[in-house]
Formats: structure tokens, sequence, C-alpha cells
């Protein structure tokens, strides 16, 4: 049996001070935008992987411990050593670290994603039956898909360059009515209340943090009032029980689509104005199409492959982690005991040029014609049991309405960073983007 290596004390300190520090100060769950933008000018990002890929070739290719200001994690890097993690959640890796169960408690306590046992299986099936998980489709794509040209279009009557506040609320709006319903379109107040009880979690306080009861039952009164348009319309359909509590599964959609999906499509429209041959390409699978028509959207496979690579260039979280269940026992035979944290920086995985060719450039025909949708490396929506069970969704949703934007304006960054196509950066501040439509 081969104990893991060991990283030295400095180099616990160098990686707790570059990547694990930036990740909190940023916001685990309610970005900062000062602080993203701050780091984003360090460049933080490049410093972090840097730091990792370093780590990597001297202790790997085995998972190795590293120390995460007081206590030691194990890191791990090799892609077979991924596919283990991700495929042993939610058990024997428990998809629940400290951290992460702390800060969701502030605003989703409930949720499937710090669930175990039982209670993750129920309430997995929950969401798989409402959000369609596995299909090709989902059955209530059409009306979705107008949706979302609708809020493109708001967009495009600006008539100013677009920010990413413009997008994040135009998604905001697009998500309330797909998860909630027409009823619940202009009600902002709604997810001013969720970003309020996020910040809160960015604090870490390991319980619901004031307002969530008020916040809770509000969504509460959506779902007794079922739109047949929306997912609340097939709640009543799906496998539940009183522990599933239906009302506290539908926040996760809520924050995933209406906060973390519009930073990757701003970054993903950022990316086309960057390359016109791709953008070509994505022009001509929506040139003349209705948009509103859903062989129209799921034909756009281009632009889907840009929205997924834009994800992998800058995944939105950084570092995962995973803790574990119980003792295990890995291949090399060292036992791990329960309580270990075991972690995975997507974005040097994501970016690793040693095994990734098209590391730094945008490639999204390796998601068309490539075999990157079946590269566990890429993280972005999980892989394995934990898989994002809206994955497909979020995609479809981001097709229409990017697409739409793209059939319709002239997109143009007018604001931010020159990208340079076959060596983009780190990292890449939506706050500081401005795109002419």
């Amino acid at each position: 049996m081969t104990d893991f290596k060991h990283a030295s004390v400095i180099e616990g300190v160098r990686f707790t001070a570059q990547v694990g520090v930036p990740n909190v100060l940023q916001g685990l769950f309610r970005k900062r935008e000062l602080v993203v933008s701050t780091v984003g000018r360090l460049p933080a990002d490049h410093l972090a992987y840097r730091l990792v890929e370093g780590l990597a070739r001297k202790y790997g290719p085995d998972p190795f411990w590293v120390r995460v200001g007081a206590e030691e994690a194990l890191l791990v890097t090799h892609p077979d050593d991924i596919r283990v993690v991700l495929g042993g959640s939610p058990s024997p890796f428990a998809p629940d670290p400290d951290a992460k169960r702390k800060g969701m408690s502030a605003f989703q306590p409930t949720a499937l994603t710090i669930s175990r046992g039982d209670l993750w299986i129920e309430r997995r099936a929950f969401a798989d039956a409402v959000l369609d998980t596995g299909a090709p489709l989902h059955r209530l794509a059409g009306g979705f898909a107008s949706v979302a040209v609708d809020e493109a279009d708001a967009l495009l009557t600006l008539g100013r360059p677009i920010t990413f506040d413009d997008v994040n609320l135009a998604f905001q709006r697009l998500t309330r009515i797909v998860v909630l319903g027409a009823a619940a379109a202009d009600d902002t107040a709604l997810t001013e209340q969720l970003g309020s009880l996020m910040a809160a979690g960015n604090k870490m306080p390991g319980e619901p943090a004031s307002g969530y009861d008020a916040f809770h039952a509000r969504l509460a009164e959506y779902v007794a009032a079922p739109d047949a348009a929306a997912l609340t319309g097939l709640v009543a359909d799906a496998p539940q029980s009183d522990r599933t509590d239906v009302p506290g599964q539908l926040i996760h959609w809520l924050f995933a689509m209406g906060d973390t999906l519009p930073a990757n499509l701003v970054r993903a429209l950022a990316a086309l104005t960057a390359h016109s041959k791709v953008m070509g390409v994505v022009r001509s699978e929506v040139a003349g199409k209705d948009l509103t028509e859903v062989e129209s959207v799921t034909g756009a496979t281009y632009l889907a492959g840009c929205i997924l690579e834009a994800m992998r260039l800058w995944p939105t979280t950084a570092l995962f982690g995973r803790v574990l269940a119980e003792d295990y026992r890995w291949v090399n035979g060292q036992k791990t005991p329960a309580g270990t944290q075991v972690l995975i920086h997507n974005l040097y995985n994501h970016r690793n040029r040693d095994r990734v060719p098209f590391a730094d450039r945008f490639a999204p025909e390796e998601w068309v014609t490539g075999d990157a949708a079946d590269d566990w490396r890429f993280n972005f929506f999980s892989h394995g049991p934990q898989g994002c069970p809206g994955a497909g969704l979020a995609v479809f949703l981001g097709q229409a309405f990017l697409g739409q934007l793209v059939k319709v304006g002239e997109p143009k960054l007018t604001k931010g960073p020159r990208l340079t196509p076959d060596k983009l950066p780190y990292a890449l501040d939506v706050y500081g983007l401005e795109i002419a439509l």
C-alpha cells in the first residue's frame, strides 16, 4: 500500500491563499461584484491554475493531500480518480462538505444537493420527474422557447449596449415564468428575497437565514396554484412525500437558471464576438429560423456547443468539493477516513494543457463532433448520479435566448478585455463587459 503524498505546509498556505480564499471572498453563492472584478484584474484565476498545475506535476497523478486552512484535504487531478469521485456520489462521496452545507442552509436547507441517503434518492426522483432528466427534450419546451425569445427581444429593443445586469434581469424573469408560471413574471421581490438569502449564505451560517420562512411560504403559494405551462404544473404527478419539501426543491432551480446561467451566456456571447468564423457558423444555424419552434432550437447544436464551451473555459464553480461519508479504500490500497474533504479544481481540469489539446481556445466543435460531452474532467454540470438534473433544460433555454440575440442583432464587444481566439484568459469578468446588439 502506498500512502498518498502530502504537499508542504508552505504549499498548503499558498493553496489556501490562491485558491480557497479568492473563492470565498468573491461569494460562494451570491457574487460580490467589486471583489469579482478585482480578483479578475490580479489575475487570481491564472495564479490559481499555475499553482495547481505545479502541485499536480509534483505530487500526482494520484490524489494528494494539501492543506486548506487548518485541515488537509485530498486534491484529485487525474481523470480516472475524478470519475471515481463523481461516480461515487452521493455515497461514499457525499455532496455536502461543511462549507457548502452551512452556506446552502441559509437559502435552501432542504436542497437535493446537500441531501443524503434515502432523502437524496427521494428528492432526486422528484427533480428527475419534473425536469424530464435524460429525455431528449422537456415536454414543455415549446412554451419555454417562446418565453426565452420574448425576453431576448426585450433586450434587443433597449437601444444601447447590454450588460450582465440586463441579461441577468431578463433571465431571472424568464426563470420565474418557467419554474413558477406567468403569475410570477414580475415578482421581482421574490428574486430579491432569494438574493438576500444567498448573500447570507456567503457567511455560511449553518441554518436558515432571516426571511427564509417568508420566502418559502411565498414559493408554497405558487406551488399551491400551479401553472400548467410551467414546472409547477408538473409537480403534482411527480413522486414525493412530506419529506420532499417541494417548495424547497424549486429554490435551486431559481438559483441555477436565474443567476448562474446568465453569466455563462454573457461569456459565450462575448467569446462569439471575438471569433468571426464561429459567429458565422452560429448565424447560419439560426438564420431565417423561428426560435419559438422547438426544432429550430434543438437544431442549433453548434450554438449549444458555444454555451458549453463558455462553461468549460470559465467555470462558475472553480473549486468543487465532496466529503467522504464513510471510510474509503482507493485502488492503490490507501484508505481515507470518513469526513475527509475531497477537492476537484475545475479550472485546472478544464484548462489542463497537458491533457486538453484545445485547453485555451474557444472550441465549440468539440461538443458537436468531438467527445467533450463524455469527458468527466469537464465538470460544470457534474457527472454520474449527482449530475445536474436540469442540464438539458438549461442549455435549451440558453440556445433559444442567445440564438435570438445573434439572429436579430449584430453583437459586438464594446467594453471588456480584448479576447485572443487561441489564448483566452482564465477569467472573464461579466461585470466588466458591455455588448452592443
